[in-house]
């Protein structure tokens, strides 16, 4: 039997950072500790009392984001489910689950916070729960360049992020996750969520992603542009979404990334819906190839994206279509099998922009991904583009593997920033999105400790212990920057929201934060949006990675 010593303290130690959501039960178990000097450590069943498991932590293990020594904890012999905790001479951790399908809970709820985020239509109780309120922004729009164009129906589609605007860039790779995620990893992410459509005969990860798709389609103009969003002229006040006294809603003008970017969403809605509904299909490969053929006629006098006086929302300004249209030809070649659409592919192929980004502003990778999978890809063009993607996911890797915390976010050094600036969890969750093509196209294991490892850090083994999820952990999100869950009168935030991370840029960082170290720069503050706001599309990078987790964890 396990003796702990006496003299170990019974203090929770927040240094001891560990997976606070829940660790597979046959997989590889470590927490990260600083502020030690090494020595024995004990994994306890908290339910008996009794420790399970001693071990050395190993180390010094040298962290050059948070320049500090730091120890491994390994505890992976052990792999009975439970409750445990890790006890060391200078305190105990939080509580440790290990589970046989840990991120179950985790991935619905990141999914289903896309439910919350809807707009146009009142949320109800039995779906949910104590987080309801009334329909919002059904008023028509008018367009910001041209008054007497007026969109008379504009409703639908979520709340983008913390505020109640609708953008179609950071939408369009929202719906590519979901859409990809059922595709290549069902298992992860099919569950039934209780949303209203649930028990209709389609997963509900495609009732949920439908929801939007409906929205967007709204967006296009006659000749096939995407109108880049649509907003109140201002920013809503402390106030939920159907309390929102900005009731002019303003269409910001069309643009070639929005654009491009629909047409590929809507064409791969269009293959992916197919099985379920015939007509939806049809409706939505109609759009992407009016969208691409605007996207076409108009790429080359591309300009970024601004503001038009007097909206003030959110900007999502993008200086470079390349990468939208690249993936939009893509999709389009993919769903149709025309050989035209391969030739636009190969003309943007040879165009200078990165082939293996993921996110709202770079969508290389969501094209390369699809162009891989092509049944009729051509095979040298397809090797070159397999090429890009496995050369992106080594040096992701590579990046997770020389770190001390396990996670895919590089530190800063003589010649580059630091990964953690704004959005910094969905830096980390879009590279690790190419690390799961490089996988699923090589049918390679080689990445998927390291995406796991850099999943873990974001429910809460990393420096400051913190789990980014709202409704997750014992050291969880609790003040997101998100309007409804700041004023609903509600004491804990929306479930399953994932929060924007570290950030250690001047101007944005926390204040009085100088001399912190990058991965601390982080406050858990309703109003410090730079390092606690949430995102629609942040959230589906994150359940894109744990459902592929997930569904190799099933099998």
């Amino acid at each position: 039997m396990l003796e702990i010593p006496q003299h170990f303290s019974e203090k929770v130690n927040p240094d001891i950072a560990v997976d606070q959501v829940a660790y597979k039960d046959t997989a590889p178990k470590i927490a990260v500790m600083k502020n030690t000097k090494g020595g024995t450590f004990y994994l306890v069943d908290r339910a008996t009392g009794s420790a399970v498991f001693a071990g050395d932590m190993k180390g010094p293990v040298w962290d050059e984001t948070n320049r500090c020594e730091v120890f491994h904890l390994d505890f992976s012999a052990v792999q009975t489910c439970g409750e445990y905790e890790i006890q060391t001479e200078t305190g105990r951790s939080y509580p440790v689950t290990i589970a046989k399908d840990p991120l179950q809970k985790l991935t619905n709820a990141m999914i289903k916070a896309l439910y919350f985020q809807r707009c146009g239509c009142a949320l109800t109780k039995p779906f949910a729960g104590a987080y309801t309120h009334e329909a919002c922004h059904n008023t028509p729009a008018y367009l910001l360049t041209d008054p007497s164009v007026v969109v008379q129906d504009v409703s639908g589609g979520w709340h983008d992020a913390g505020d109640y605007g609708k953008y179609i860039t950071p939408a369009n790779q929202t719906v590519f996750n979901m859409l990809y995620a059922y595709e290549l990893f069902p298992a992860g992410v099919s569950d039934n969520l209780n949303i209203p459509e649930t028990g209709n005969g389609v997963p509900d990860i495609l009732n949920e992603a439908r929801y939007e798709l409906e929205f967007m389609l709204k967006m296009q103009n006659d000749e096939g542009g995407v109108y880049h969003k649509v907003t109140t002229e201002q920013f809503a006040g402390n106030v939920m979404p159907d309390e929102d006294e900005h009731t002019i809603q303003a269409l910001s003008p069309v643009t070639v990334t929005a654009t491009g970017g629909f047409a590929a969403a809507m064409a791969a809605a269009s293959r992916v819906y197919r099985p379920f509904d015939n007509t939806f299909a049809d409706k939505c490969l109609k759009a992407a190839k009016k969208a691409f053929a605007y996207g076409m006629e108009h790429y080359k006098e591309h300009k970024e994206f601004h503001n038009v006086a007097p909206c003030v929302t959110g900007v999502y300004g993008d200086s470079c279509c390349l990468d939208e249209m690249y993936w939009g030809a893509a999709e389009l070649y993919r769903t149709t099998h025309e050989p035209y659409y391969q030739e636009q592919f190969r003309l943007f192929f040879n165009m200078d922009f990165d082939k293996t980004a993921f996110g709202a502003y770079y969508q290389g990778g969501h094209g390369s991904l699809c162009y891989c999978l092509c049944e009729d890809a051509d095979p040298a063009l397809r090797q070159q583009v397999l090429h890009e993607i496995v050369r992106g996911a080594d040096t992701a890797l590579q990046i997770a593997q020389d770190n001390a915390y396990m996670v895919a976010l590089r530190p800063e050094t003589k010649t580059q920033e630091s990964d953690y600036y704004w959005g910094s969890n969905a830096v980390l969750t879009n590279r690790l999105a190419n690390m799961i093509s490089a996988a699923i196209l090589t049918k390679t294991t080689k990445y998927d400790q390291a995406i796991a490892d850099s999943v873990s850090y974001l429910c809460g083994r990393n420096y400051i212990s913190k789990c980014y999820v709202t409704g997750f952990g014992t050291d969880g999100v609790r003040h997101p920057h998100h309007r409804p869950s700041m004023f609903d009168g509600i004491d804990a935030p929306v479930p399953g929201l994932i929060a924007g991370g570290a950030n250690d840029r001047p101007g944005q960082r926390p204040k009085n934060s100088e001399g912190w170290p990058s991965a601390a720069c982080y406050i858990d503050w309703e109003w410090n949006w730079t390092t606690n706001e949430v995102a629609i599309y942040w959230n589906s990078s994150c359940f894109y990675v744990t459902g592929y987790l997930r569904a190799l964890q099933k099998k």
